[in-house]
């Protein structure tokens, strides 16, 4: 053998091999419309190579596994108003997954939907001076978006659905706007004919989950939250507890997300106001949590004033913080464990209006049916 042949020994797949495995982030684009709230990815045939590269099902000779999702809108934030209606789109819109008409994962935009965001300075000839970022859930690693503990897996005999839904508000300041999505793995062709079956004889199976829970504020008063119990609006939750007698869950990343008052306030006044506030988390009258939002609280929010010089100048600007805590012990919640999810605030908690998110991130196990 030359040189070449052996360098190039172990980059080609052998007779002995029967899949060859490549990086191969799937994505499509959809243009989001006033009015509709429904949007379903990797369902549009392809064409235009910039907007998307795959449609779904899969080849019979593919298979694929889905270890992160980002998305991003191509819009850039620079007004109070799209401000509000980005966090509609974080708290109150959700990316929901399903296999083989199953629910594998319902996670919120907050876990994967990433956002330009811009200060802007404009006097009263229009003339603007931004300083424009980028947002997003971001990882420790400095990937925006969901990575996920466990993989999804597309199975090329599987049928699959991408549904993103948002609320009538949201579409309509985005109107005609897009939002592409992005599935990050592995994706592995298969050199030989063979059946992948990701259930086996395994009695049960794993999914990588998001629970959240967006609840209105109710007032400066000091208040206790009760969350994930009862039935809001499907868009506003993912689970309540107890989980049922056949799936359990382990917690391992929490983040509480804190939106734009309906009236905004300087945001540092948020900021302090809440991370006093405490999250207490109880499983059979055992508290596995008890502790104020330092290291996982988050906020999006804008403060808009005018500056009366010569001529008056308009100035907007953008607080930006992401944060969630990686648990060191995870929290596990048994199957018909009475679980118990509060967020209590003192008095004259800021801001009196507005929502906040609570996101529990882990892997929930369920019995195969």
């Amino acid at each position: 053998m030359n040189t070449t042949d052996i360098l190039n020994k172990y980059l080609y797949a052998s007779v002995n091999t029967n899949v060859r495995r490549k990086s191969f982030p799937y994505y499509d684009t959809l243009t989001i419309t006033a009015g509709q709230l429904n949007y379903y990815f990797f369902q549009t045939a392809l064409g235009n190579q910039f907007l998307r590269n795959k449609q779904l099902p899969l080849a019979n000779s593919e298979i694929f596994f889905i270890q992160a999702i980002s998305a991003y809108i191509n819009l850039k934030i620079v007004t109070l108003a799209q401000a509000n209606a980005l966090n509609e789109i974080l708290q109150q819109s959700y990316l929901e997954i399903k296999v083989n008409n199953r629910v594998v994962s319902k996670l919120p935009g907050l876990d994967f939907v990433n956002y330009m965001f811009s200060d802007d300075f404009a006097d009263q000839v229009v003339v603007n001076a931004v300083q424009p970022r980028y947002g997003g859930n971001l990882n420790s690693d400095g990937f925006l978006g969901r990575k996920l503990p466990i993989t999804i897996i597309l199975n090329s005999e599987d049928s699959f659905e991408f549904r993103f839904v948002t609320t009538a508000a949201a579409a309509t300041a985005f109107d005609t706007q897009t939002l592409r999505l992005i599935l990050h793995g592995t994706q592995f062709d298969k050199l030989t004919s063979f059946r992948w079956d990701e259930v086996k004889e395994n009695m049960y199976s794993q999914v990588p989950v998001t629970y959240y829970w967006t609840n209105a504020i109710s007032g400066a008063a000091a208040d206790t939250y009760q969350i994930f119990t009862g039935r809001p609006a499907d868009n506003l939750y993912s689970k309540t507890f107890p989980l049922s007698a056949i799936e359990t869950a382990s917690i391992q990343n929490i983040e509480v997300f804190f939106n734009q008052a309906d009236v905004p306030i300087e945001v540092s006044t948020e900021w302090y106001s809440r991370l006093v506030n405490i999250l207490r988390f109880q499983v059979d009258d055992v508290f596995l949590y008890d502790s104020d939002l330092t290291n996982l609280l988050s906020v999006f929010a804008g403060f808009g004033v005018t500056l009366t010089t010569t001529p008056d100048l308009d100035v907007v600007n953008f607080t930006n913080i992401r944060q969630s805590r990686i648990l060191p012990v995870p929290i596990e919640i048994p199957a018909s464990g009475n679980a118990l999810v509060s967020l209590i605030q003192p008095a004259t908690s800021l801001p009196i209006t507005g929502e906040f998110t609570v996101a529990l991130r882990g892997i929930e196990t369920r019995r195969n049916a």
